[in-house]
């Protein structure tokens, strides 16, 4: 008997692991989407049995191991990456294990429909959470399944993307009380979370009122060790050029570049900027470019805006750097544990964040991984952003699953500022998204992408309230589900 039941425990984390499993199948990368629904399940029934930190635990190794599999392509820059992923991995499945301890306590301690809430508040609640603080993340968040489903993203302009999150979770175990209860009132919760996510599509979109922008995005495929090899730069010069041009033959209002595409501080190299000026000169707004910056001491990540004349009209430094991969966090304590000189070797000098930060003549440049977080366009936006142009180098990630990831946020942050959205990429997907989150141009090739996208004024409620309401939501749902019911 004690070897069956040991065989049955075993077969619940094959089951958990496969579910997990499943779950980053409906994520960017292989875009199952709704297959989350199902995938989900087995976690609900476990933590419904009480095996909330275990199951969450093993629920989220599988997941995020399968669907941050692109960081290890990292490998072949330094093999420290293979104990940074995992430690990565531990540390957001170890997250979900807290969660799910927290929703086993609560199915003890109240109703079904209490419980359904709370799951849906904990999901939200804890990306909320995952995004905050110098290890803030937000790839493998839930409302990524939906990125490719315009109509089901609407619902983040009013409320932001954790309502999203929660609206599938809760969908989710709606779903499981039904196979459970058989009660036609889970049935009803389903249908009022998914609802949720769909009914907003229905509510008017206020249409562009200024003029169509032609916006050339250049898109290239230059390999990242070639990127950084200053040896390059002529050959990277001319390859570039030729993009160039043929940005300029598209007759452009604006140029897009990606993020730090040359191997030189461009503001710091006349000749190479004089290249780019030439161009801008062809437009009728301007040209942005992403480069590396070195003012005095201090290195910074650039967005540059050169005006219709050639000369630099603006400019924007990143304000959320990259961790471990543009600054180390707490490099003091890391070096009296004895890895200074191994972090050192892979990154000597911590970028500079930027402070107080303002869009480029009403164009809102978040860089790269700063467009993965809500917040940080939704800030620009508020300062007078009535575009975002998103630059970005991808290449670190020799063409896997992370483009397609990275792209996922484009629709999101279009849908949560009701903004016109363009992404310069080499070594990813460029191309622009509509308000509405609809892919309305892309590739994934080097050239140019030519579309036509607008300055558009007027504030969403998500970007006029933030994510306040439905972490007030979230936190009373909690409550509400934490406080033991009055027997009868």
């Amino acid at each position: 008997m004690g070897k069956y039941m040991a065989q049955m425990r075993w077969g619940q984390w094959v089951v958990l692991l496969a579910s997990g499993a499943l779950a980053a199948a409906a994520m960017p990368g292989v875009g199952g989407s709704f297959v989350l629904l199902v995938a989900l399940l087995p976690l609900w029934h476990a933590v419904a049995e009480g095996r909330g930190f275990r199951a969450g635990l093993v629920f989220g190794l599988a997941f995020f191991a399968i669907d941050l599999r692109w960081v290890m392509t990292l490998y072949r820059f330094t093999p420290l990456v293979l104990p940074g992923f995992v430690a990565m991995v531990v540390y957001l499945a170890a997250q979900l294990g807290l969660l799910g301890l927290l929703l086993a306590w609560l199915r003890r301690r109240t109703g079904d429909v209490r419980w359904l809430l709370a799951v849906a508040a904990g999901f939200a609640l804890l990306e909320f959470l995952r995004s905050l603080g110098p290890l803030g993340f937000s790839f493998s968040s839930l409302y990524l399944a939906v990125s490719r489903i315009p109509s089901l993203l609407q619902l983040a302009a009013v409320l932001g993307p954790y309502a999203i999150t929660a609206a599938l979770a809760g969908a989710s175990a709606s779903l499981y009380l039904l196979w459970r209860r058989r009660k036609a009132r889970f049935a009803v919760g389903v249908a009022i979370a998914l609802g949720a996510l769909g009914l907003p599509s229905l509510l008017p979109v206020a249409p562009d009122l200024a003029p169509p922008l032609r916006a050339a995005i250049v898109s290239s495929l230059v390999e990242q060790d070639v990127k950084l090899d200053p040896k390059k730069l002529p050959e990277l010069v001319a390859r570039y050029g030729a993009l160039a041009d043929a940005a300029v033959a598209a007759d452009p209002d604006l140029i897009v570049f990606p993020e730090s595409f040359l191997p030189a501080y461009i503001l710091r190299n006349p000749p190479v900027l004089e290249r780019l000026a030439d161009a801008a000169r062809a437009t009728r707004v301007g040209l942005l470019f992403g480069t590396s910056d070195l003012r005095g001491d201090r290195w910074y990540n650039s967005v540059v805006l050169l005006d219709r004349s050639g000369d630099v009209a603006a400019v924007y430094d990143m304000v959320r750097p990259v961790p471990f991969g543009e600054y180390i966090p707490a490099r003091s304590l890391w070096s009296f544990f004895g890895f200074g000189p191994a972090l050192e070797a892979v990154l000597p000098v911590d970028l500079t964040a930027g402070r107080n930060q303002q869009p480029l003549r009403g164009i809102a440049t978040p860089i790269c991984f700063e467009a993965t977080f809500p917040e940080g366009s939704r800030d620009l936006v508020r300062r007078g952003g009535q575009l975002i142009v998103t630059v970005t180098n991808d290449a670190w990630f020799a063409l896997s699953a992370q483009r397609d990831a990275h792209f996922a946020f484009a629709a999101l942050r279009a849908v949560e500022t009701r903004r016109w959205m363009i992404q310069s990429a080499n070594g990813g997907i460029s191309g622009a998204v509509s308000p509405t989150g609809r892919v309305v141009a892309a590739t994934r090739d080097e050239g140019v992408v030519v579309a036509e996208v607008a300055l558009r004024d007027g504030i969403s409620l998500y970007t006029r309230w933030g994510d306040g309401p439905i972490l007030a939501a979230a936190l009373a749902a909690l409550g509400v589900a934490a406080a033991r019911r009055r027997r009868a």
